[in-house]
Order: structure tokens, then C-alpha cells, then sequence
């Protein structure tokens, strides 16, 4: 009877371990160092997170095709220059027309207000070129985000089709856990 009892309170304990385990989220700051711009919550257990030279990149922990998703964020380095806008919004299509071929965008952007933020998306696919020259089709959204009067944040991400399917839910729940920094 004893041993049955111990047995089922290590099953509890384990299996609450586990959960706490998966269900840990951290809130971070970007940028790290410096004065921050936003606040954002990451479930750690599955996700990387690098934060160097003012480029936020998120990659979930994972293998095979369901580890192919990237996210990243950066600030305007002159969110103050009239053309500030404009110059985020290029930079934003030019790393992804550097990744990725053949590229179509959806007609429509979707804007949207979240925590005191400010948010316009375009969303499209692509061709991702592997070193053998196959082609890896890649879902890819640009977002503009307005966190306060001032700055301006752009927030990029690419993935399979297999990665997207397993992490858009994560995904989303970081993206919208953004706030501005206080």
C-alpha cells in the first residue's frame, strides 16, 4: 500500500514538473542593452532567443523541417529622420528578397492594434534556394510595429510550411505578448 502511494505522489510530482517544465514564459526586453523599446513573453523551453548588434531573432527548438522558422525584429537606427518609415520598410523587403525567390505577396495588409501597439502586416510565400539548388517553399510576413510616438520597429519571419503548421500558435502568442516598454 505504501509503495503504491509513493509511487502515485512521484507520478504527481513528475508529471507536474513536466508541465511547469513546458509551460515556463520569460518576459524579455529589446533591445538588451540600452534603453528598451518593447517588452515581449517567450515560452523558453521551446525557443531560442539571440539578441546581439539590436537584432532581436527568435528559432524554435527543434529539428528536421519543424525547426526551419526564424522571427526577427529591429528598431530604425533614426526613427527621427522624416524618411524613417520608408527606410524600415525597405530594409524589411530587402532581407527577404534576399532569402527568398519568386516571392508573392497577398493583395491585402492586415492592420491591427495590440497592448497600446500599433501594427501593419503583409503576408506572402516564397522560394527558399537550397545549397543542391531544390526549392523549399517559405511563409514569410513583414510587420511594421509603432510601440510609442517615436519609435519604429520592423518584425520579420520565414518558415516551412511543417514549421509554420507546428509553431504559428507559439508564434502568434509571442508576437501579440508585445508591449511597449515603461
Amino acid at each position: 500500500m505504501k509503495k503504491s502511494i509513493l509511487i502515485a505522489i512521484i507520478a504527481v510530482f513528475t508529471i507536474s514538473f513536466a508541465f511547469a517544465q513546458k509551460s515556463v514564459t520569460n518576459t524579455y526586453r529589446f533591445p538588451s542593452k540600452g534603453k528598451a523599446i518593447i517588452n515581449y513573453s517567450v515560452p523558453t523551453a521551446n525557443w531560442n532567443i539571440s539578441d546581439e548588434n539590436n537584432l532581436l531573432s527568435l528559432i524554435p527548438k527543434d529539428s528536421g523541417e519543424t525547426s526551419r522558422l526564424i522571427t526577427m525584429i529591429w528598431a530604425s537606427e533614426n526613427p527621427y529622420a522624416e524618411d524613417a518609415m520608408t527606410v524600415i520598410v525597405n530594409d524589411a523587403f530587402d532581407v527577404v528578397e534576399t532569402l527568398l525567390k519568386d516571392i508573392t505577396w497577398k493583395e491585402d495588409m492586415n492592420t491591427f492594434e495590440n497592448n497600446g501597439i500599433s501594427y501593419t502586416a503583409l503576408d506572402g510565400y516564397g522560394y527558399y534556394v537550397n545549397e543542391d539548388g531544390s526549392k523549399d517553399r517559405m511563409t514569410t510576413s513583414i510587420m511594421i510595429l509603432i510601440p510609442d510616438e517615436t519609435n519604429i520597429l520592423a518584425l520579420l519571419f520565414f518558415a516551412t510550411d511543417q514549421a509554420y503548421d507546428k509553431w504559428e500558435k507559439e508564434l502568434l502568442e509571442i508576437i501579440l505578448s508585445i508591449k511597449p516598454a515603461k
